[in-house]
């Protein structure tokens, strides 16, 4: 007999949604399989069908927003707003892998004729363009059902890039999970391909990863969730006969520089804005600014006093599920007994998951009291730490490697070296202002330096599709056996580089 399970609703710990039936490791290797078997047909679609299935997908789950958001809203009790917001997210994100691959830009042709004057040796005729890895599997995130789950970014990236995508659900909101995975499908059907490029695997047994992570056929994993899971994928990964990458997001402390004169210009607005973007999503965000830097000395009494007085008020919603806020209380009453922490509290939540928010007050050199310090805690938390302003390089250098930091600073103020150490550490890097919006965009980079990822890619942003291509050679190929992309007729009349220049025509 099958097993099933249930979601439960955060903010009141009741069950809710409908029972899902958990896949058996039969029925896991199954869809594997099948995916297997289609990923040439899926490869050789055309740029303009890869770009039709991505806006039809993008059509299908909008045509269900008001679905996604009711049964969402239920299952992780974000706000309305928040989840409708991110269902159009998903959407938007996904036309914009479609504009990409009808542009022919996920190619990335490059053509080298042959000259038999080359030098140091004649060089042969070499074309290079990038092909599919294969079946990917894709791991939903918790604390974003929409844009990070079953079609957010990880699968939608993988789809554009020719891969069939066998995605696991998350637990904490599989209905929603269902729902986005029926509108996938049906608009992959009506576009004439088959089913079994996109499926959803249910589940709470924790073998199930096992099972997609170690399958022969499974060529490649993006994950976006704990480091303890992602560190987990990385090591079922290379433990394999045959090694796979693991492209993994893994949550990050963002620290935010302040500088004595941007507090001294502004302390009052910036200690609000801090706060609200540490507690946003009730700091279940990657981006959450975990650790905040302040000088110590008068300006930085004055911020750490606001952030008192504005954070004493805050109550957030509900953390997403059981184990995220037993962690949560489980962290903050360790640190609370660390040596010379000062603890700020806001409103305590007694309903569901709720928890009581919290902030910790520590002198630099008292930090290395306290390894939990330093590390990143999910929920309504983040850790204030006071350095004098001359110090603010050998804190920076400390820091492992994040998604990303920020600097506020004076009016003309200049900071080059500081500057010059974050983007060692982080993959993005902020100017006045904060690290918890990030914008899917072509220029965008969410990912950093271990362990905030565990590769130098990125998961949001178009190049996230390049985690899911290699690049191959023909070299001396007739030209009717080369992809269409690397013809000399160019058939998809897209943007090549022929020797070294860029153009969209023929080769005569």
């Amino acid at each position: 007999m099958s097993k099933t399970f249930t979601a439960t609703n955060p903010a009141t710990g009741q069950a809710v949604g409908n029972p899902i039936t958990e896949h058996s490791f039969e029925e896991v290797s199954a869809a594997i399989a099948a995916a297997e078997k289609i990923k040439a047909k899926f490869a050789a679609t055309t740029p303009t069908q890869r770009a039709a299935l991505l806006n039809a997908i993008a059509d299908s789950i909008e045509s269900e927003k008001e679905a996604l958001a009711q049964i969402s809203h239920l299952e992780t009790a974000l706000p309305m707003a928040r989840v409708t917001g991110e269902v159009m997210r998903t959407v938007i994100q996904i036309r914009a892998f479609a504009e990409l691959v009808k542009t022919g830009g996920h190619l990335l042709p490059i053509i080298d004729l042959a000259d038999p004057n080359f030098q140091p040796v004649a060089r042969p005729d070499l074309r290079k363009s990038q092909q599919p890895l294969g079946v990917v599997s894709i791991f939903a995130a918790s604390n974003f059902p929409l844009a990070f789950s079953v079609a957010g970014g990880d699968s939608a990236s993988a789809l554009a890039a020719g891969c069939p995508v066998v995605v696991k659900a998350h637990p904490s909101h599989p209905n929603t999970c269902q729902v986005v995975y029926e509108a996938v499908t049906k608009a992959i059907t009506a576009q004439g391909l088959p089913k079994e490029i996109f499926t959803l695997v249910q589940g709470v047994n924790p073998e199930i990863t096992h099972w997609l992570a170690k399958d022969p056929l499974i060529t490649a994993i993006g994950f976006t969730g704990s480091g303890l899971v992602g560190k987990l994928l990385i090591k079922l990964a290379q433990e394999r006969p045959v090694p796979i990458p693991v492209f993994a997001e893994m949550g990050s402390l963002n620290p935010v520089f302040f500088t004595p004169t941007a507090l001294v210009e502004k302390a009052d607005e910036l200690a609000k804005a801090a706060m609200d973007s540490a507690l946003l999503g009730s700091g279940q965000f990657c981006t959450k600014p975990g650790i905040i830097v302040v000088p110590n000395d008068a300006s930085g009494d004055k911020f750490i006093a606001q952030v008192q007085s504005y954070f004493s008020e805050q109550k957030v919603g509900p953390l997403l599920n059981k184990g995220i806020a037993t962690r949560f209380i489980e962290a903050i009453t360790s640190i609370s007994k660390a040596k010379g922490v000062k603890v700020l509290t806001g409103v305590n939540n007694p309903d569901g998951y709720g928890v009581t928010p919290s902030i910790f007050v520590v002198d630099w050199a008292d930090v290395k009291n306290h390894d939990d310090l330093l590390e990143e805690h999910f929920g309504p938390t983040s850790v204030i730490i006071r350095a004098p302003f001359d110090q603010y390089l050998a804190v920076a250098k400390a820091m492992s490697g994040q998604l990303a930091s920020a600097i506020h600073a004076g009016n003309d103020e200049k900071l080059p070296e500081l500057v010059s150490q974050l983007t060692q550490k982080a993959g993005r890097v902020i100017w006045n202002g904060f690290p918890t919006s990030v914008s899917v965009t072509a220029a965008q980079n969410h990912g950093g330096q271990w362990p905030a990822s565990s590769s130098h890619t990125t998961s949001v942003g178009l190049d996230s599709l390049f985690r899911f291509v290699r690049p191959v050679v023909y070299q001396n190929f007739p030209d009717n056996q080369l992809p269409a992309e690397l013809q000399n007729a160019n058939p998809y009349a897209i943007e090549r580089v022929v020797n070294g220049v860029r153009s969209n025509k023929a080769i005569n």
